[in-house]
C-alpha cells in the first residue's frame, strides 16, 4: 500500500496514482458518437415479484437483535451472462460494447453479485439507472480476483443498465456472468436526490461533524476517514475500521464484527463479494434534531476483501480489502490499545441503518462484562451503560470504540441503545456491548482466530499503536504538540478555534493547497479564534509551531 507523504517544508502532497478506483470516467454508449450508430431500445428483464409485507415483519423481529445483520435488500438468484443476455453493439473502430438492463418494480437501489467476473486489460464495467442521475464505475481488470466473483455497490432506483466495453483486439477474453440481483427495499427514503440510506436512522443520532467536545474533536476529524460502511453478504450493511499494524505500511487491513461475517448458525458470507465506501459525511451535520442530514459528494466505494482473522470469544473479524484504497481517497488508519485498561471515556464513529456517518459518546468508563452472544456462553465484552450523547443501530455493527487517544480498544458486537421514538431526539437510556480489542488480540492458537500475527507482524510486543499518520510523521515532541492543540470545527465557514493546552507560544503559517503561503499569526492564549473568512473556499495547511521546543505540526483545513 503507497502511502501519502507530507512534505512539510513546501506543504505538499506527494501522490502516488492507484489504479483501483471507482466512479470516474462515463460510459462509452452515453457518447453522441454510439446514440447516432445505435437505434434499437434496449429491453430490461423484469424481476418477478415476492413477498415484501413478509420480509419486513421478518425485519421488525431481527432489527431488536443487534447481532444480526441489519438487512436493507432481498436477494435474486440469478444466471445472466455476456452469452445468454444482454445486447452487443460494435463501434465505428471496432470496439464493442455490451448492455444488459434490470428491472425490479419499487426497488430503491439494486446491487449484482458476479460468479465469474474477468476483465482483459482496457475494458471497463459501468453501472447506471435509466436517467442517468446515479452512476458507478468503472470496474477494470484491477478487479480480477482468483476465485473470479465480484460484488458491487449499490446504485439509486428500480431501472438499472449494466455496460461492458471491450477493445477490439480484447473480445472474447472476458467473463461475466450475474449471479445476484438485490432489491434494495430500505435503503433510501428519498430517491428523488439520491441518497442511499440518508435518514434512515433514528433522528437521536449525530452526524459525525458534531461537536463530541474539544477534548476529541480534532481526533474525531481524522478518525472518520478510517471508517467504512460496508454490504456484506450482498444485501446486509455494517461498520468496520481500518487499523494499524506496527509495520506502518498502510496494510488495507479492516476491523469489524464476527457477526456480520458468521450468523448463530455458523453460516458464513463470502467476503470475496462484499462492497466498502469511505468518507460518507454529510456537509451540514444534523445534530440530534429532526432537520434530515444533507448528502456527501464523495462516493468512494471499492469491493473484495479476505478474512485473515476471526473468534466469536470478542466477536472480531479482521479482513484485508483486496482492491487497492488510492491516495486521492485521504484515508486514516487508526490505532489501538490491547491493554485492556478502561479509558476515562468512549467514542463510537458508525453507520447506523446504513446511514451517512455518526458520531456518539460515553462520559463514563466502559465495564468488563461477560455474556452469552451467537451460541457462545462467554463472549468478553466491554459494556457501555447508556450514551451521554447519541446512539447506535443495526449497520453499526463492527464499528470501533475508540478511547480518548483515538485508539480502538473494541468493535460493536450488540445491544439495546436506540432512539426512544421515531421522530424523537433523546435515546432510550439503554447499554451497547463491544467485543474487547485486548482478548482479540491472542485469542486462540492461529494466526486465524487472533489480531496479533497481522497487526504486530514485527512481534515488537508493544501493548499500544497510534495512527498510521502519527507514527510516520511525528516525534515525541509533535505528538505532545498533536495532543496538546486542538483545532476545530473542521470544516468550517473560515472562522476556526484553537485550543492552546501546551502552555507554550505557538505561531502558525497557512498554505493553500499548492504550497502557497496566504495567512500567518500566533496562537498566545489558551483559547485563540483563527479568521481565515477571507480566503476562497477549499482545502488548506496549517502548519503549527511550538517556538519552545520548535516542534511542527500540520493539520488539513477545509473552508467551506
Amino acid at each position: 500500500m503507497k502511502k501519502i507523504i507530507l512534505c512539510t517544508a513546501a506543504l505538499l502532497f506527494c501522490i502516488i496514482a492507484s489504479g483501483q478506483v471507482t466512479n470516474e470516467g462515463k460510459p462509452r454508449s452515453w457518447d453522441t458518437d454510439f446514440l447516432s450508430i445505435e437505434k434499437q431500445s434496449l429491453v430490461a428483464i423484469e424481476m418477478p415479484d415476492f413477498d415484501l409485507i413478509k420480509i419486513q415483519k421478518e425485519d421488525v423481529i431481527n432489527d431488536q437483535d443487534r447481532s444480526k445483520v441489519y438487512r436493507f435488500g432481498y436477494e435474486f438468484d440469478v444466471n445472466y451472462d455476456i452469452n445468454n443476455s444482454g445486447k452487443w453493439s460494435q463501434l465505428s473502430n471496432g470496439d464493442w460494447i455490451w448492455r444488459i438492463r434490470f428491472k425490479s418494480k419499487k426497488a430503491r437501489t439494486m446491487n449484482f453479485v458476479f460468479e465469474k467476473f474477468r476483465l482483459p486489460e482496457g475494458a471497463s464495467l459501468y453501472l447506471y439507472n435509466i436517467d442517468k442521475s446515479d452512476l458507478l464505475g468503472a470496474y477494470t481488470s484491477t478487479f480480477n480476483r482468483d476465485d473470479e466473483m465480484l460484488g458491487t455497490w449499490l446504485v439509486e432506483g428500480e431501472d438499472i443498465v449494466l455496460e461492458y466495453f471491450v477493445p477490439k483486439s480484447a473480445k472474447g477474453k472476458e467473463k461475466l456472468q450475474i449471479s445476484k440481483i438485490v432489491h434494495g427495499y430500505r435503503s433510501v427514503t428519498d430517491f428523488d436526490v439520491q441518497q442511499k440510506a440518508l435518514n434512515d436512522s433514528g433522528d437521536c443520532n449525530q452526524d459525525v461533524d458534531c461537536s463530541v467536545g474539544t477534548d476529541f474533536d480534532d481526533i474525531k476529524d481524522n478518525l472518520k476517514r478510517a471508517v467504512g460502511l460496508m454490504v456484506v453478504g450482498s444485501s446486509g450493511f455494517c461498520t468496520g475500521t481500518l487499523i494499524n499494524n506496527t509495520n506502518n505500511d498502510g496494510a488495507p487491513y479492516f476491523l469489524t464484527a464476527n457477526h456480520c461475517y458468521e450468523d448463530e448458525l455458523g453460516n458464513t458470507s463470502n467476503t470475496s463479494v462484499w462492497a466498502f465506501r469511505f468518507n460518507w459525511v454529510s456537509p451540514n451535520p444534523s445534530c440530534a434534531t429532526l432537520t434530515p442530514s444533507t448528502n456527501g459528494t464523495f462516493d468512494q466505494t471499492t469491493s473484495g476483501s479476505t478474512v485473515l482473522a476471526n473468534n466469536t470469544e470478542s466477536d472480531v473479524l479482521l479482513v484485508n480489502i483486496d482492491s487497492s484504497l488510492p491516495d486521492s481517497w485521504d484515508l486514516y488508519w487508526a490505532g489501538w490499545d490491547r491493554t485492556g485498561t478502561a479509558p476515562s471515556f468512549a467514542i463510537g464513529i458508525h453507520h447506523p441503518s446504513g446511514d451517512i456517518m455518526k458520531v456518539c459518546r460515553e462520559d463514563q468508563s466502559p465495564t468488563e462484562r461477560i455474556i452469552s452472544f451467537n451460541g457462545n456462553a462467554t463472549t468478553e465484552m466491554w459494556n457501555v451503560a447508556d450514551w451521554d450523547l447519541g446512539v447506535t443501530e443495526r449497520g453499526s455493527s463492527g464499528s470501533a470504540l475508540f478511547d480518548p487517544n483515538g485508539r480502538i480498544i473494541g468493535q460493536l458486537a450488540g445491544g439495546a441503545a436506540a432512539c426512544t421514538s421515531v421522530p424523537g431526539t433523546t435515546d432510550n437510556n439503554q447499554f451497547d456491548v463491544y467485543g474487547r480489542f485486548d482478548v482479540s488480540w491472542d485469542f486462540g492458537t492461529t494466526d486465524a482466530t487472533r489480531l496479533s500475527n497481522w497487526l504486530d507482524p514485527a512481534n515488537t510486543g508493544a501493548t499500544t499503536l497510534n495512527s498510521l499518520s502519527e507514527e510516520i510523521t511525528l516525534s515525541v515532541n509533535e505528538n505532545e504538540l498533536a495532543r496538546n492543540t486542538i483545532l476545530y470545527p473542521n470544516p468550517s465557514d473560515g472562522i476556526f478555534n484553537v485550543s492552546n493546552n501546551s502552555g507554550g507560544r505557538l505561531t502558525y503559517n497557512l498554505f493553500s493547497l499548492t504550497g502557497q503561503q496566504v495567512g500567518q499569526g500566533e496562537v498566545i492564549d489558551d483559547n485563540t479564534v483563527l479568521d481565515m473568512s477571507s480566503n476562497v473556499s477549499g482545502v488548506y495547511f496549517i502548519s503549527i509551531t511550538d517556538t519552545s521546543t520548535n516542534a511542527s505540526i500540520t493539520k488539513k483545513v477545509v473552508i467551506k
